[in-house]
């Protein structure tokens, strides 16, 4: 693909919580590309550098230190409050890019838009648990997915997204006071920010998980995004929604269909046993974060 006739200057930001090998695959693969597009690679951390790194990982990348407390959304703040570049192109640790990832999401940029979103695949399809995972997390981020009509908030993930300079101080400091993208991205769109949509500018999730492990993750993310979402909402709003979270397995594996399984159905229905598992889970956290409101 060719280069932008323009000269834009961009940020890729990698939000990183994880001291693991995904972490060096994700900065090798981005470094590549930062280079050849002579972007800036900006990585905000949770995890201290230090003697488990692969050496020189972090050679020519912008680090930003965050709390070891730090929520994903806060890393992301950071990572994106420290952003020099017109466009600041995000994703996470758990992920790789493709090679042609930020040439591509930059494809986007002309169009009017001011955020703009790419696809999610997934790099590990073979085992089961791991497709699980991917539609859990991910599958609704799919390309067989359209942006939504009529004012409504457009579903786009903080692992593959795009802001412009004009709305990028906003959406980073929602972020680093917590926000999900969800809710920032209701925001914007509510304000008549204009989104977009690459589906072919890709980000894999990158992950080996186990059951329990992974089902803790989406229990402790969901938990944390309604205590957040929640805020400031009374006791009655919350229990109502609470008392709904039963329907979010079945109505978001729907979701996770139409994005992403009707591409790969054998793998979907492989997955789906863990599918349901994990969204499970999230449900579960959902329904405890409505109810003991917000936590760190």
């Amino acid at each position: 693909m060719a280069r932008l006739e323009t000269a834009v200057t961009r940020s890729v930001v990698l939000a990183s919580c994880r001291a693991s090998e995904l972490v060096a695959d994700a900065v090798r693969s981005l470094r590549r590309q930062c280079e050849a597009e002579s972007a800036e690679l900006i990585v905000a951390r949770s995890v201290p550098v230090g003697a488990h790194d692969p050496e020189g990982l972090f050679e020519g990348c912008k680090l930003v230190a965050c709390s070891p407390e730090a929520t994903i959304p806060e890393i992301r703040g950071a990572g994106l409050a420290a952003a020099t570049g017109e466009w600041a192109l995000l994703t996470e640790d758990n992920c790789v890019p493709r090679r042609d990832w930020v040439s591509r999401l930059s494809s986007g940029f002309d169009t009017g838009a001011a955020v703009v979103g790419g696809t999610m695949g997934n790099a590990h399809p073979d085992r089961a648990v791991d497709a699980g995972a991917f539609f859990a997390e991910y599958g609704f981020f799919g390309q067989s997915r359209s942006l939504p009509g009529g004012g409504a908030s457009p579903f786009v993930t903080g692992a593959n997204v795009a802001y412009h300079r004009s709305v990028l101080k906003e959406a980073a400091a929602w972020a680093g006071a917590g926000e999900w993208e969800g809710v920032i991205h209701h925001r914007l769109a509510a304000r008549g920010i204009r989104f977009g949509l690459v589906n072919d500018a890709v980000v894999e999730q990158n992950v080996h998980c186990e059951l329990a492990s992974f089902a803790r993750d989406r229990f402790d993310h969901g938990r944390q995004y309604a205590a957040v979402r929640s805020k400031g909402w009374g006791r009655g709003r919350r229990f109502v929604l609470a008392c709904a979270t039963p329907l979010l397995p079945p109505l978001l594996t729907w979701r996770a269909w139409q994005s992403a399984g009707r591409a790969e159905p054998g793998v979907f229905v492989k997955a789906l046993p863990y599918t349901l598992a994990f969204l499970s889970a999230w449900g579960a956290g959902e329904a405890s974060g409505y109810l003991a409101g917000r936590i760190r």
